[in-house]
């Protein structure tokens, strides 16, 4: 039989390997050879392995073998959005810091912070010891002004005296009675009166301590409505117009809200080259803080009948082809299929398919980055 030199080869190794195996006495030469055997004796033995597998499997007969698992997804043409985003602020436009008209000492604070406060309420009282005093002495001084200007008239009248003194206790007088008001009028802006409807957000200077007109008392803030302010870059100034619908999210306070555009700015600012949009919002709750950040997101391409698939999906080949694999079935059997595609644009995980698929192909999902072109495979989805 064509393995009876095996046979003996093994018989042979036994009885070395009974013997106790080469002496430590052999010389070189000795040990050289015999390693030259032993390779001989492997390589023999290697062959007849291979022989023997072979001769096995073809006695056995054909072996099935296991199908590479995957599944599909069935494209289909849906509308597809695309989105620009951008980084928003609020703000407020009634968010007003209170200066007083006039110096004076703090001498009281009519209300505590966080308190609503109506438009006109006085919110801090201020000392005006010093015009006080200038209006008790023009009162004065406008009580004889005014006994001297009656008599002077009276005389006038019986066309006794001058006209020029008659002008004069007339001129007086009413200078008096204006220097008066205006002196009337300083010392009301002792009452420092909100100028707005609102919270009042921040005492900025306590009871006891001089206020000037350069610096504000407190602070005022009524964000029942707020803006929205973003800037956008000028690539997409053909894409954005007043009235378009954005939608902005705040993802502080996990609200989201589609908001028009309630004016565009016509200005690029030439330090980042960007123009600003401004979104109104109502805010009954008080939630949107000034200074809170929002994401705007603008669409700037809309398709209708697209069709799309997972950007993962799309692969590139050595040649810079961008393909995807999809199902093919054919004589009962579902084969994996390479298809050249040309993407479009891409947003939230989903690329644009522009040429290459359509509505009703099977696209391989899972299992897609092992497959071959060409190979059988097994789907698992039954689509």
């Amino acid at each position: 039989m064509k393995y009876s030199y095996i046979k003996v080869l093994v018989v042979t190794s036994l009885i070395m390997g009974g013997c106790g195996g080469p002496k430590t006495s052999e010389s070189l030469e000795e040990k050289k050879a015999l390693l030259a055997t032993y390779k001989e004796e492997r390589d023999v033995l290697e062959d007849q392995i291979k022989e023997l597998e072979a001769e096995i499997v073809e006695l056995s007969g054909p072996q099935k073998r296991e199908l590479r698992l995957i599944e599909v997804e069935q494209a289909s043409a849906t509308v597809f959005n695309h989105y620009i985003e951008v980084p928003g602020e609020v703000k407020s436009n009634k968010n007003i810091q209170v200066n007083p008209e006039i110096s004076g000492v703090i001498l009281k604070r009519n209300y505590e912070e966080g308190a609503f406060v109506n438009q006109g309420a006085v919110i801090a009282v201020l000392s005006a010891e010093v015009l006080k005093k200038n209006i008790e002495e023009a009162e004065t001084r406008l009580s004889l002004a005014t006994s001297i200007f009656e008599r002077q008239e009276n005389l006038w009248k019986q066309n006794i005296g001058s006209e020029v003194q008659y002008l004069q206790a007339k001129n007086e007088k009413e200078a008096l009675e204006k220097n008066i008001e205006s002196l009337n009028e300083q010392l009301a802006n002792a009452y420092v009166k909100a100028p707005i409807s609102g919270t009042l957000d921040e005492y900025f200077m306590n009871t006891g301590e001089m206020a000037t007109p350069q610096q504000s008392i407190a602070r005022i803030v009524n964000i029942a409505s707020v803006e929205i302010n973003a800037d956008v870059s000028e690539v997409y100034v053909k894409d954005v117009s007043k009235g378009d619908k954005v939608e902005v999210s705040f993802t502080a306070i996990g609200e989201e809200m589609e908001l028009p555009i309630t004016a565009v700015g016509q200005f690029i600012n030439p330090e980042n080259r960007t123009f600003r949009i401004n979104m109104k919002a109502p805010n009954k709750e008080g939630y949107l803080k000034p200074n809170t950040l929002a994401i705007v997101k603008i669409n700037d391409y809309t398709k209708e009948d697209a069709i799309t698939v997972p950007s993962h999906l799309i692969q590139k080949s050595t040649n810079g082809d961008s393909f995807i694999y999809m199902l093919e079935s054919k004589d009962g059997k579902s084969f994996a299929k390479k298809v050249v595609v040309k993407p479009g644009k891409t947003y939230a995980g989903k690329t644009v398919i522009e040429s290459g698929i359509k509505a009703g192909d099977k696209i391989i999902v899972k299992g897609y980055s092992e497959v071959v072109d060409g190979e059988e495979v097994n789907n698992v989805t039954n689509a």
